[in-house]
């Protein structure tokens, strides 16, 4: 437990410290754009760039108050307000009294004074701008995007970012952009630009394209890798739904941004990438949620994938149906979507780490970092925070969380693996080592049944000889005498009954051997089975000058009762009675002992006797089907059936028994069997 409970704690403190390292990461992204490092802004249209040194400052991002007139051409217009870059122009002051809509054209102005003098280049990187725009500088266009109209049908939307280079002409320098909207809910500049030196500039938009580019190039080469591996195993849908989250956000990645997908396609219009932008968003969400759905399948029921596949499927016609500004003012309805559902993944994961499933932890803090680069996504594009595009970094950091999953799910199969192995490869040497033993086994089984073919054989041979020989005498008159004639008849019946003792035997092991055979259970007293034993072959023993003895000792004994078949235990005890009669010479001694047993409820019943005993050769083998040893012939014929009977017999009673060798000389033949109530210690005191 304790072992669970520190590797548990170290998979979270992994995890924290990834979510906290991503999370420093994200914010100093995020953030960095807005840190100015005491350079200078733009304060009421101008920004004053004395003392400025781009080679040892860097770049400049012209962020700040701008002027602006609205809904005026750029020749001739009244810059009679300010708007503040970046940000959108939505319900700010129109300088009149009234505030922005989302929908119109403006123009935004911007000197530059004091810049650099001599022959150096500059260069501005533009971003993404809402819809269309033309860029003047000193009164010359160097730069648009689409067609800046003072009308919707005026206006050709189109965005990309963009770089441009200028030689000012003296220490200043005018910019203005025309920026036209009215095909998105939202118009203005969400991010600023940038003024550089031409080697930064194209450092920097290098660096946009190239870390956008890498970012695509994983998604799409980790979405495939997992579209193979459901490919390999069908049954595997969790890497189908992760494949088609990782294209997703690939997909939507590649129409904002840099416009990699633009580039690429350059018939593509702005209004089809709207929709495919929304359509990705849309299906990113639902492919996340079902993924984890389906992970973790107890923590949430099915119903919330049936409704979010109903509720996306209706915002999806929704994107493709209606015009692109009345979609893209859909955008909270989009968005409240999209923020169930990852309150429902946190939900679902957060319950799996309560419940201790496998990987949760992991799954909850890059779920928990993907949503916070959505959410900042959100806010983004809102206007509402001056950032960028952070939910493919926000991807990467949740396919990092699952590479740690699938690789502590990986090493513990292996380590599963590596354990069955070890566990096979004992099996295997237990069963080389229980096929060898039973190969003897059966070896010795085969010896022995040939043995015991060979005895059969002989005990049946011979009286069967003899039977023959005295019928043909009496057939032929050779015995012709009465007296001569009932002996001989008196002979063969006694071999015809040892014949059928025999063959009564071998039923009876047989039927033992199967639990087949009826037995008679009884309720008896141990102490009068003892005294009954006692006087049957007490009498027969001392004629042949044994001495013959039962005892019952030990706490509690005598008010010990077996159940017994009384009949068939008979016939244990005359076996082993007459079998120690057999190994003890005129003189000796035979004695029964009645004792407790090492286990609670037995008792223990020993026949013992001072004769011969028993050769350790024969010890392992005298309960043995068809074993014969002739110095402990049984009163069955001497076929070695005796003692498999006995053993056969004591086991069906539930009991066992064994040979023993005594030290002071002799045999003795231990029968253990269940008592029916507990010996009482308290009664014998």
């Amino acid at each position: 437990m304790n072992a669970i409970i520190h590797r548990r704690g170290r998979t979270v403190l992994i995890a924290f410290v990834l979510f906290a390292a991503f999370a420093g990461l994200t914010s100093g992204c995020a953030w960095r754009g807005g840190q100015q490092d005491d350079k200078p802004v733009v304060e009421k249209g101008v920004m004053d760039l004395s003392g400025y040194d781009f080679g040892d400052r860097g770049t400049l991002p012209l962020a700040g108050e701008w002027l602006f007139s609205w809904r005026s051409q750029r020749v001739g217009a009244a810059f009679e307000s300010t708007i503040a870059v970046p940000g959108i122009w939505d319900g700010q002051p129109d300088g009149r009294g009234g505030r922005l809509s989302g929908q119109g054209f403006g123009v935004y102005r911007l000197e530059l004074r004091h810049l650099p003098q001599g022959d150096r280049m500059l260069g501005i990187r533009l971003p993404n701008l809402s819809t269309a725009y033309a860029l003047y500088i000193d009164g010359r266009r160097v730069s648009a995007k689409g067609h800046a109209g003072d009308s919707r049908a005026a206006t050709v939307p189109y965005q990309m970012p963009e770089t441009v280079y200028f030689s000012p002409t003296g220490s200043t320098a005018a910019i203005e952009l025309e920026l036209s909207n009215f095909h998105h809910r939202t118009g203005g500049i969400r991010s600023a630009l940038v003024l550089g030196t031409p080697e930064q500039i194209k450092r920097l938009a290098f660096g946009h394209e190239a870390r956008e580019f890498i970012v695509l190039g994983c998604l799409l080469m980790i979405g495939i890798y997992h579209l193979g591996l459901y490919a390999l195993r069908r049954k595997e849908l969790d890497n189908l739904l992760f494949a088609f989250l990782c294209i997703c956000v690939a997909g939507r990645m590649s129409v904002i941004g840099e416009g990699l997908l633009p580039r690429l396609v350059p018939g593509l219009t702005w209004t089809a990438a709207g929709r495919l932008e929304y359509s990705f968003f849309l299906l990113s969400a639902l492919s996340g949620f079902a993924y984890f759905r389906r992970a973790y399948s107890r923590e949430i029921t099915r119903r919330w994938t049936f409704v979010a596949c109903g509720a996306a499927g209706v915002l999806m016609g929704m994107t493709w149906a209606l015009p692109m500004l009345t979609a893209s003012s859909l955008i909270h309805v989009y968005q409240i979507f999209v923020v169930v559902l990852c309150g429902a993944s946190l939900y679902l994961l957060i319950v799996a780490r309560l419940r201790g499933r496998e990987g949760a932890a992991f799954s909850l803090v890059g779920v928990a970092g993907f949503v916070a680069t959505i959410l900042n996504d959100m806010f983004f594009y809102n206007g509402w925070l001056h950032s960028f595009d952070l939910v493919p970094l926000g991807l990467l950091f949740l396919i990092v969380m699952n590479s740690f999953i699938i690789s502590l799910r990986f090493s513990r199969t292996f380590a599963k693996a590596e354990k069955l192995s070890a566990e096979l490869r004992k099996w295997n040497g237990q069963l080389e080592e229980r096929i060898a033993e039973r190969t003897e086994a059966l070896r010795a089984a085969e010896q022995s049944r040939r043995q015991l073919v060979s005895n059969i054989s002989h005990d049946l041979r011979t009286p069967m000889t003899l039977i023959q020989g005295y019928l043909e005498a009496l057939r032929d008159g050779v015995i012709a005498d009465s007296e001569q004639r009932d002996a001989a008849i008196g002979t063969m019946l006694k071999k015809a009954e040892g014949l059928n003792e025999l063959i009564r035997d071998l039923f009876d092991l047989s039927m033992l051997e199967a639990r087949q055979a009826h037995m008679n259970y009884e309720c008896v007293p141990l102490l009068d089975w003892l005294s009954r034993l006692e006087r049957d072959f007490g009498m027969e023993m001392r004629t042949k000058g044994i001495a013959f003895t039962c005892e019952c000792d030990g706490p509690g004994m005598r008010s010990v009762y077996l159940k017994l078949d009384a009949h068939r235990m008979d016939r244990v005890m005359s076996n082993l009675i007459y079998n120690a009669l057999k190994a003890t010479p005129r003189g000796g001694e035979i004695r029964i002992e009645a004792r407790r047993g090492p286990r609670p409820f037995e008792a223990e019943i020993s026949v013992l006797d001072n004769g011969t005993g028993i050769m350790p050769e024969d010890l392992p083998h005298l309960f043995e089907r068809y074993y014969v040893n002739d110095k402990l012939k049984n009163s069955s014929g001497g076929s070695g059936l005796g003692l498999p009977i006995a053993r056969e017999i004591v086991e069906t009673h539930g009991g066992r028994i064994e040979a023993r060798i005594r030290a002071e000389g002799g045999s003795a033949f231990v029968i253990a069997l269940p008592t029916m109530q507990k010996m009482n210690l308290e009664e014998s005191e």
